[in-house]
């Protein structure tokens, strides 16, 4: 029996698919082990250095290598065999993640640095890698229904896994515990990877690894990309959504608990408000996808989004304040999807790799640069002014997503 348009459109279509089932079954796994990890790094580095420097330096170490690493990251991607670049880098990071095990004393902390460093450069590979893998994998119509999915349960699985890492780390009074089960996931995940049944990718055509050769591939992306302008028109809008969102990720808890006065136990009601929202405009992007464009989808979740960061900054009571987070999270799933799904509908697949790499590292930069502005300014101005700033700039990447690939 033959699908409908919107059957073939939905989340469960897409998990239908053995490959993606099995893909998706393994990242799953694998993120709830990150948000164990990613938690139980931040309290044990706390809790052997008390120093917040030490917490910014390791948020530095991670951010870090997308931004060194990632447009080269995108040439191999296309060069070498994806599934195998996916594998060896969950290998790689099961690896690394099972190194923090050992780090005890104030005197170590830098080693988590170099393993955090270490960790966020292997992920450079493994994003770009899966980004331009799932086109070969799934159907075009599919394609948006299963990013979104992908995208609401990666923040389903990350409550869940900061949620463990607390009390696994209040039980065993470190963080080994937390650190081993996401090795652990890491392997499991290449596993499900390893399982899957593709044919063998041929690369991007340019022979031989020089690094002639490599950054002659990086110049063809580049190229490819500023030649269209519906590519553009995505990294202009990615770019300029992820300079206001930064400051909000920042300054979220500062503002909830110094500004509104609500204790921290708010803080997981919050976050749970949010990943409400997200599940639920996945749950919808079916029916978003029968009567929009995916380039309209992406200009009304940036729209979205801007206007409820307005109303964070408007909050003057908690429960306004959980209604605006729900609908930042209601419209940022449509835009974590729909931008994937523009770029791995409208990049050849032996480019995939490089305009992904491209794209990941514009928007860490983005985000680095509106934490950086956000944090000064907060400090200087507000951070209630800074919300406003930061959802005027939100709204304006909007506007400029609807001009540019809304269509």
């Amino acid at each position: 029996m033959s699908l409908t348009v919107e059957q073939n459109r939905s989340a469960l279509a897409a998990l239908r698919i053995p490959n993606f089932r099995k893909l998706w079954i393994g990242q799953t796994i694998s993120q709830v082990g990150d948000g164990l990890a990613s938690l139980a790094l931040i309290i044990v580095i706390n809790q052997v250095s008390g120093s917040t420097a030490a917490l910014a330096g390791i948020t530095i170490a991670i951010a870090l290598p997308q931004l060194i690493f990632g447009l080269l990251a995108g040439v191999y991607v296309d060069r070498w065999d994806r599934r195998r670049v996916m594998i060896a880098s969950d290998i790689l990071r099961g690896l690394l993640v099972l190194g923090m095990v050992f780090i005890r004393r104030a005197d170590q902390v830098w080693i988590f640095y170099i393993l955090g460093f270490a960790q966020a450069a292997v992920s450079a590979f493994f994003d770009p890698a899966k980004t331009a893998l799932l086109p070969q994998i799934l159907d075009r119509d599919t394609l948006l229904a299963a990013n979104s999915l992908s995208q609401a349960m990666r923040a389903v699985t990350m409550v869940i896994g900061e949620s463990l890492a607390g009390v696994l780390v209040g039980l065993a009074g470190n963080g080994w515990p937390a650190f081993t089960l996401d090795a652990l996931s890491f392997f499991v995940s290449a596993l499900f990877i390893a399982r899957m049944v593709l044919p063998a990718w041929t690369g991007a055509g340019v022979s031989g690894g020089s690094t002639r050769g490599t950054l002659e591939m990086l110049s063809e992306g580049l190229q490819f990309i500023f030649g269209s302008r519906l590519l553009i028109g995505l990294v202009v809008t990615m770019m300029v959504t992820m300079l206001g969102i930064g400051a909000l990720n920042v300054l979220f808890v500062p503002f909830l608990t110094r500004d509104l006065q609500v204790p921290t136990a708010w803080l997981g009601v919050i976050g749970a408000s949010e990943v409400v929202g997200m599940v639920l405009s996945s749950a919808l992007v079916s029916t978003f996808a029968t009567r929009l464009k995916t380039g309209q989808i992406l200009a009304l979740g940036v729209l979205g989004v801007g206007a409820f960061t307005e109303l964070v900054a408007s909050a003057h009571s908690v429960i306004l304040f959980l209604i605006a987070i729900f609908g930042v999270g209601l419209f940022m799933s449509p835009i974590q999807a729909a931008s994937a799904t523009l770029l791995q509908q409208n990049v050849p697949a032996e480019k995939r790799g490089r305009a992904a790499g491209a794209l990941s590292t514009v928007m860490s930069l983005a985000a680095v640069l509106s934490m950086a502005y956000g944090g000064v300014l907060g400090g200087i101005a507000g951070i209630r002014l800074v919300f406003f700033i930061s959802g005027g700039i939100i709204l304006m990447a909007g506007v400029l997503s609807a001009f540019m690939i809304s269509k």
